[in-house]
């Protein structure tokens, strides 16, 4: 059970006091830190062997086809087995993945069979992972936790794609020494991941149906189907993961092409987007229980959408602002292939991570609040197969088009697109239920 809260103590620092949610966190970093990595240097790999947007965008379909099938049997796995053992198992399979990785042959096809593998494994723990904190935390610290979560996240991603990769594939020059790292780090997060300890709920009034309703592998789309404000929570999920998932596939392309400058260092360029996941993560958790949820998402997929269509543009934009004094300095930026649109670009993902994480708090902390706790597995990984199927076809769309008719236009397009859908989730919503009114 959590620690009782002392008098006057922060809510959130009491969070991470409590051993199973610091724990928690410790192989959430851990274990994000090595997936990161893997991701990146696979997507570096890749670009040094065909330079296609479309291979990048093929092996972003290799990371999230998992999510389909293996995440609704992870789903299953982490409702019905001991949370912490599908975690340590996973995070074991990504390293067994990893140390025949630097057995193998290292060609383009090692590298596909390496993201299908990682990515396999990823799905129980993620899935275990995300039905361990709602059964740890107190439902009126849902948001809090969430928001801490995902602050954790974007630091991994950082220390994952601005040094471990860079520093180990750049440097040192090699694939076999980044997975060998990576395997480390998934063994130390399966010993962190034994240390949660108990995984016992604290007390919540529970909302929803019985356990073992219907088929397992449709237990989770038929408890987001009975609720109707749940469905839409969950499609908002869907569009900002699908969204992330294109972008993934057309980012290689979008350093080369728009920034003019080699992958790795693009990646450093884009860095403010963590920074800004980071701040939005505390104004979400602030607003999750005191805005309408209809208001917060509709807020975030606004941003979300503006600042994607002005990041798509960086350089005509550049060039139109410099000719006005107050933005001057974008003219006098020259370091390199660095210039002024790389600038307004590291400008501008700042608001596009802070938009997106104000999406992501609000969705997940409705799902986790209004989803029994037998089920958070199943319906968490239902969530992601749905995100998964959506942006399967567009991906490979995504990344063939931009090899023909550019980025920028098919980013513009990706914008648009998403932000049709978002006005048509929202629209078909109803009653704009304030989050704090779940809350039981």
């Amino acid at each position: 059970m959590p620690e009782p809260r002392t008098v006057g103590q922060p809510r959130q620092a009491a969070l991470l006091k409590q051993r199973p949610f610091r724990m928690l966190s410790h192989t959430r970093f851990t274990s994000r830190v090595a997936q990161n990595a893997l991701n990146f240097g696979l997507v570096l790999l890749i670009v040094d062997e065909t330079g296609k947007a479309l291979f990048s965008s093929l092996l972003v379909l290799a990371l999230v086809v998992p999510s389909t099938v293996a995440g609704i049997v992870a789903g299953a796995a982490a409702d019905a087995l001991p949370k912490r053992l599908v975690v340590v198992a996973g995070d074991v399979g990504r390293a067994v993945v990893c140390v025949l990785f630097i057995n193998g042959s290292g060609s383009v096809a090692s590298y596909y069979l390496a993201a299908v593998g990682v990515a396999t494994f990823a799905q129980f723990a993620t899935a275990a992972e995300g039905a361990i904190q709602p059964a740890i935390v107190e439902r009126g610290d849902l948001a809090r936790a969430n928001a801490i979560s995902h602050a954790v996240g974007g630091a991994a991603q950082i220390a994952g794609l601005a040094f471990v990769t860079p520093i180990v594939l750049r440097v040192f020059h090699s694939a076999e020494l980044l997975f060998g790292v990576c395997a480390a780090l998934f063994v130390v997060a399966a010993v962190q991941a034994l240390l949660i300890g108990s995984t016992r709920s604290p007390s919540r009034r529970e909302i929803g149906g019985q356990a073992g309703e219907g088929s397992w592998w449709l237990t989770g789309w038929r408890q987001l189907h009975a609720d109707p404000v749940l469905m839409h929570a969950a499609l908002e999920l869907t569009l900002i993961s699908t969204a992330l998932i294109i972008l993934g596939g057309l980012i290689p392309k979008y350093i080369e092409d728009t920034l003019h400058l080699p992958v790795d260092v693009g990646a450093l360029v884009l860095m403010p987007a963590a920074a800004g996941v980071i701040l939005g993560l505390r104004v979400a958790a602030f607003l999750a229980h005191r805005v309408a949820h209809a208001a917060l998402s509709t807020a975030g997929f606004l941003g979300f959408v503006v600042t994607l269509a002005l990041v798509a543009f960086v350089n005509p934009e550049a060039e139109f602002l410099g000719g006005y004094g107050l933005f001057g300095f974008l003219n006098n930026v020259n370091l390199g292939n660095f210039d002024g649109g790389g600038l307004l670009a590291m400008i501008l993902v700042f608001p596009l991570g802070f938009a997106f994480a104000i999406v992501n708090v609000a969705g997940q902390t409705l799902l986790n609040d209004r989803v029994p706790l037998h089920l958070q597995g199943r319906v968490q990984a239902t969530q992601g197969a749905m995100a998964a199927i959506a942006a399967s076809l567009p991906v490979l769309a995504a990344g063939a088009l931009s090899d023909v008719v550019g980025v920028t236009t098919v980013m513009a397009v990706v914008a648009g697109l998403i932000g049709a859908a978002a006005v048509a989730n929202i629209r078909s919503r109803g009653d704009p239920v304030p989050a704090a009114r779940s809350l039981a």
